[in-house]
């Protein structure tokens, strides 16, 4: 019977599974009449007797001749339900304490463009005083809606753009365009100062996500890292261009592998033209 069955994983033995359920269908019944319903001796339905009288999962209801009703299911049950959940909590305190801590994961790898929008959308949407991002113009056509949303909820709103696009609410610091950046479409955020993620939308697409607290830092300065640079480029790009070159191609091709320095050098309008480049980076 699957009722006795399941009364037995919640402690019952199978014999007191069968009586309680005998005794539900048929209230006020004496030890010989539960014996042929259950199937048992009647020498064991007594002992069987015994033991639910003292769980309080039946009682005697008179003496000559003794007979017996079944509390509710919805009593015994309820208090098996209660018991058990007490002793879980108190195992789970005990166990813990003597399980050395562990140290929270440090990542969670995402794989696929839906996967990566869908978790960034829930971050932005689920934030509840600070919203740090860096992104290309073009992601705003899936993330604009959900960073005016924040906006409009009180949090703040940072926003490092890479490429022309209206945006008229939040912190914006307006960058080159995508094609004159190299390492390709990258996405970074930080939200809450406790969550942040790193994100190539370049084929394949992929992120990084984590509430690590140092790696949280970590994209944090980095963000900040660049709209501080865009802030002080608006403000002092003749400056900076006389010392470096346009948009300081001279001191950040030093920081940027090979390849990402030769592409750098294409991107940014040098082109096949060494003698240019070279009269640039031949300066420092």
């Amino acid at each position: 019977m699957h009722t006795v069955e399941q009364l037995t994983a919640l402690g019952f033995s199978s014999q007191e599974a069968r009586v309680y359920v005998a005794l539900l269908m048929q209230p006020s019944a004496t030890g010989y009449e539960l014996a042929k319903a259950a199937g048992l001796q009647r020498a064991n339905v007594y002992q069987v007797l015994s033991g639910l009288l003292d769980r309080n999962v039946v009682q005697l209801v008179s003496d000559d001749p003794a007979r017996y009703v079944a509390h509710t299911p919805v009593e015994v049950l309820g208090r098996i339900k209660r018991e058990t959940a007490s002793r879980c909590d108190s195992l789970i305190a005990d166990l813990a304490a003597l399980a050395p801590p562990r140290e929270p994961a440090a990542f969670w790898t995402l794989r696929g463009r839906e996967a990566v929008i869908e978790r960034v959308s829930s971050l932005v949407g689920e934030a509840s005083r600070r919203v740090a991002v860096s992104l290309w113009a073009d992601d705003l056509e899936w993330l604009g809606p959900q960073l005016r949303s924040a906006h409009r909820g009180d949090r703040q709103v940072i926003v490092n753009l890479f490429g022309d696009a209206p945006l008229d609410f939040g912190e914006v610091y307006r960058h080159e365009s995508p094609a004159q950046t190299v390492g390709g479409h990258l996405l970074t955020l930080a939200v809450d100062f406790s969550e942040a993620l790193v994100a190539s939308l370049d084929e394949p697409p992929g992120a990084v996500y984590t509430r690590h607290p140092a790696l949280v830092r970590l994209v944090e300065k980095l963000i900040r890292d660049e709209a501080y640079l865009a802030a002080i480029y608006e403000r002092f790009r003749d400056e900076l261009e006389g010392a470096y070159g346009p948009h300081m191609v001279g001191l950040r091709q030093k920081l940027l592998p090979a390849d990402q320095a030769e592409r750098l050098l294409s991107v940014v309008g040098f082109g096949a033209d060494r003698g240019a480049a070279d009269g640039i980076l031949g300066d420092d």
